[in-house]
């Protein structure tokens, strides 16, 4: 597996893996997440009730509640054997125990998120956030994004 650091200056704690997965298993899991149950949420911003632009799910282990923007909470639904796996290949490379997978689901143009921060993470301060892509290329925020990326942050 390649690994390339993003910062060959400083020392920054980002590890990006542009073929963690096989084509394969890219593939596979790419289609199994197109199955999986989205739902687009409402969120409160500036007093008012909007549409996420994008689609979301999520899934893990129970009781594993996911409150962000103190307005949209996601409750897992029990993980399915392809998300499990990926899971698993995730803990095996970073040595950190996981317990749910978000899923972004940007079906157009139209849907996007601006710059934002995790800020309101509700469990502890050491949590890990692994994006991972599986969708077209493209890049995000400027990193180039291959099917089966995974990068690390943290």
């Amino acid at each position: 597996m390649q690994q390339l650091s993003l910062f060959t200056k400083i020392d920054a704690p980002v590890q990006y893996i542009p073929s963690f997965l096989s084509k394969e298993d890219a593939d596979s899991l790419l289609l199994h997440c197109l199955q999986l149950e989205w739902q687009q949420n409402q969120i409160k911003m500036l007093g008012k009730l909007l549409q996420v632009p994008r689609l979301e799910t999520i899934y893990g282990d129970e009781g594993c509640d996911y409150l962000y923007s103190k307005s949209v909470l996601l409750t897992p639904r029990p993980w399915t054997a392809a998300l499990d796996f990926l899971r698993q290949n995730i803990e095996h490379v970073t040595g950190y125990r996981f317990n749910i997978v978000i899923g972004n689901l940007y079906r157009d143009g139209s849907d996007s998120i601006g710059w934002h921060s995790d800020a309101d993470y509700q469990w502890e301060s050491n949590r890990q956030s692994l994006p991972c892509h599986w969708g077209q290329s493209g890049s995000s925020r400027s990193v180039p994004m291959i099917r089966s990326t995974l990068i690390i942050f943290g």
